[in-house]
């Protein structure tokens, strides 16, 4: 064992965070941190890598010292630099690591260019220090924001080759499946291990919340069933009571005969109460229901067949190449997925429908009649005003619903009132998403919707996606919300935009087995893989010295990834 948690606490004012977390941590262990924004899991990550402290409880290691690597969700450039300038002499580990990842050249940039860095490339230079300073202990707090489909295949590889234990706070599900073996999640400030991975989790815990259920309704029954006992005796007690009065009357001892008779009518009484008060002081509590998108857009479809249409559109930057001579088309009411990986030009083409750029070559037709509602990843900051104030003149009804929906995406209502600038970005996302859906739109373009949002809002929002009876533009790398959400796609694939039917998976398994037909294709990755298990493995040996028992069998490894390189170059000139 790594780490032991007991009675982990932590409080912030009058709001109790953790309260009571036990968890132990084992060499290998794949574990995924779940929980509602807030519910304290970046708290309890900051308490195990000793960034914060708790305020009550005990954390005990098996070893003097642990290396614990800490993925942050946000990171700043001097942290970058601090990294570079640390890391760099690591036998080129980071070098490699970050060239894998698609992040080149960055020992070259400056502190004022880091800053300039995309969310992915940030994310990905973070993540290649982690895997550098090879810990045995990996925390990554939200790994796959901002990270394109080849970056998060790249980390499922990573993971399933790292030796030390790993704990992902993270709200992709898809990323969750591949990764974890263990659900850990916050609620109410405790916390609850599941087995398997995040599928198993969702359902296990709906399992337990339908046998909780069932259990909370046996005892709501057997609960009325006793009031209405205790109001039976009641009345005879009281019909006991005047029956010993008048028939005791000149009958020697009837009168008390009757008394006794009422007492025990009395002692009845008083016994269902005590059962009764004994089975609310112990009965199961009411399960609280996932939150369910039920609402009503006042909506007609109007306007022409075709909302998008492109013609042998092309848009370059210099000498980069966006994407040349592509046509596709959007029509009315459907909801298509746009994938591609990181600067392929995703945005740049939103852009371009929403008229704010131009296109080199082709041409683009929006439908005139089309009202869009675009959703973009950089949310306004420091707007004074509150929910309440934009939505003041809107009918009441409307107001309700509007709040209904935004309190299933997960928004508390007492947010409502308070100024946009000062809520946190998942909040004033869910507020976008929101007003986007309940306004008068007919075609909502969203860039990563998800991003800040937890696994349950997720969810939620696949709902009301459903629901809306538009037509939508998505942008995102959450492979769980694009294969429930899109039946159609918009691919950035050799420098084209094209249509494809059907789902992302379904596209990427297509591509997956049309590489497997490919040898040469093939050969060319198993080589990549290769070289990359044996650069960690020499850099791991160049750390340990010979009469270590751990080297021998790294030494092992390593004259076996050569055997099978050479295998490689063999069948490569045969």
């Amino acid at each position: 064992m790594l780490i032991s948690c007991r009675n982990i606490k932590k409080s912030f004012g009058d709001k109790v965070v953790l309260n009571g977390i036990d968890l132990d941590i084992c060499r290998g262990d794949r574990i995924g941190l779940v929980g509602r924004n807030g519910a304290g899991k970046s708290t309890l990550a900051d308490i195990l890598t000793g960034s914060s402290t708790a305020d009550a409880g005990t954390i005990t290691s098996s070893r003097q010292r642990i290396k614990v690597g800490y993925l942050r969700q946000a990171e700043d450039a001097r942290i970058f630099r601090d990294i570079i300038i640390n890391e760099i002499g690591m036998s080129g580990e980071l070098q490699r690591l970050t060239s894998h990842l698609g992040v080149t050249g960055f020992s070259d940039l400056q502190e004022e260019q880091l800053v300039q860095l995309s969310g992915g490339e940030k994310t990905k230079l973070a993540l290649a220090a982690v895997w550098a300073a090879q810990p045995d202990l990996a925390i990554l707090d939200e790994p796959t924001n901002h990270m394109d489909y080849q970056g998060v295949e790249y980390l499922i590889q990573e993971l399933q080759r790292f030796p030390g234990a790993v704990v992902i706070i993270s709200h992709d599900r898809f990323f969750l499946d591949k990764t974890v073996s263990r659900i850990a999640e916050i609620e109410n400030g405790t916390i609850t291990i599941y087995p398997g991975n995040y599928s198993d989790f969702r359902v296990t815990k709906q399992q337990l919340r339908e046998s909780q259920w069932h259990l909370y309704q046996s005892q709501q029954k057997e609960q009325r069933k006793i009031d209405q006992a205790i109001e039976q005796l009641k009345t005879w007690s009281e019909k006991a009571h005047r029956e010993s009065r008048r028939k005791g009357q000149g009958i020697k001892g009837g009168k008390e005969f009757f008394r006794k008779k009422a007492k025990k009518r009395d002692q009845a009484v008083k016994s269902q109460l005590k059962r009764l008060e004994r089975m609310r002081q112990e009965q199961v509590e009411r399960p609280a229901a996932d939150p369910r998108v039920q609402f009503q857009v006042n909506f007609a479809a109007k306007g022409s067949r075709r909302v998008l249409e492109a013609d042998s559109i092309s848009k370059a930057y210099g000498e980069k190449i966006l994407f040349t001579d592509s046509s596709f088309y959007i029509n009315r009411g459907e909801k298509a997925g746009i994938f591609g990986a990181n600067g392929c030009g995703k945005t740049t083409l939103v852009r371009i429908i929403l008229g704010q750029e131009e296109l080199d070559e082709g041409q683009l037709f929006v439908s005139c009649s089309a009202k869009i509602a675009y959703i973009s990843q950089e949310l306004p900051q420091r707007e004074p005003e509150s929910l309440r104030d934009i939505i003041r003149d809107w009918p009441v009804d409307q107001q309700k619903q509007l709040m209904q929906l935004l309190i299933a995406l997960g928004l508390s209502y007492d947010r409502f009132q308070v100024a946009l600038g000062q809520l946190s970005r998942g909040e004033r996302m869910k507020i976008a998403m929101g007003l986007a859906i309940w306004g008068e739109n007919d075609l909502l373009i969203l860039d990563e919707p998800t991003n800040h949002l937890d696994v349950y809002s997720r969810e939620a929002l696949e709902e009301s996606l459903l629901q809306y009876p538009g037509t939508i533009l998505l942008i995102s790398h959450d492979r769980y919300l694009l294969d429930r959400v899109c039946d159609h796609m918009l691919v950035f694939e050799q420098q084209q935009v094209k249509r494809v039917e059907g789902q992302l998976t379904d596209y990427l398994n297509r591509k997956r087995e049309d590489k497997k037909a490919d040898p040469v294709a093939t050969s060319a990755e198993e080589r990549l893989i290769l070289e990359t298990r044996i650069s960690r493995v020499l850099s791991e040996l160049s750390l340990l010295k010979p009469d270590r028992p751990e080297y021998a069998a790294l030494d092992q490894e390593y004259q076996e990834l050569l055997r099978q390189r050479s295998r490689l170059i063999r069948e490569d000139h045969s």
